[in-house]
């Protein structure tokens, strides 16, 4: 089974994406940059989902991802924004600074899966 790390700050969007994921995938998550730093100290993941916007005081999503990139066990990890951000613009903003897929929120069930298939 493919594992999935999901960085979201808001109990209820990681309670959502837990539900729609945890029959396909070993689905962990974390809600900032040190518990995300902290589960890739325990695992390599197949693939990271990234909220942008992990709440004030916190580290965003994109320098998360950077981080994430630079971790021994992040290295090469795909890693899909997620984000309310959706304005068409957005969308080509966060693929250029290296995220791999992009994801609208609220989170489209379908959406979601198909971008996690055609990412892993």
């Amino acid at each position: 089974m493919k594992s999935v790390l999901y960085i979201e700050d808001d109990a209820i969007n990681s309670l959502i994406v837990k539900k729609l994921l945890q029959k396909d995938f070993a689905i962990s998550l974390a809600t900032n940059e040190e518990t995300c730093l902290q589960a890739l100290e325990k695992q390599r993941f197949d693939l990271i989902l990234s909220d942008i916007n992990l709440g004030e005081g916190n580290t965003n999503g994109v320098e998360l991802m950077g981080k994430i990139r630079q971790h021994p066990n992040g290295k090469g990890t795909k890693i899909l924004a997620v984000t309310a951000f959706a304005q068409p613009e957005d969308r080509a903003k966060y693929l250029s600074v290296g995220f791999d897929g992009y994801v609208i929120k609220p989170i489209d069930p379908v959406d979601l899966l198909n971008a996690i298939n055609s990412t892993i």
